[in-house]
């Protein structure tokens, strides 16, 4: 039998295993969209292809630029 501060503890850490694999997730994403724009020449480019707005193409991307910096 597990204590509630353990159980909290151990939800904490799996918060932040989820936390860390959704950032690693978004941080590829965006990389696969620098390189859909790349391959296909622009951001407009790649919304039409996936069916999305261009400005969510440009807030991932930019993202990730601001985030290398």
């Amino acid at each position: 039998m597990t204590t509630w501060k353990e159980r909290h503890d151990a939800a904490v850490q799996k918060q932040d295993a989820a936390q860390k694999a959704y950032q690693e997730a978004t941080d590829e994403r965006a990389q696969a969209l620098i390189d859909g724009e790349a391959e296909l020449g622009s951001q407009a480019a790649v919304a039409r292809e996936l069916g999305v707005t261009r400005a969510g193409i440009s807030r991932a991307i930019n993202a990730l630029k601001s985030k290398r910096l």
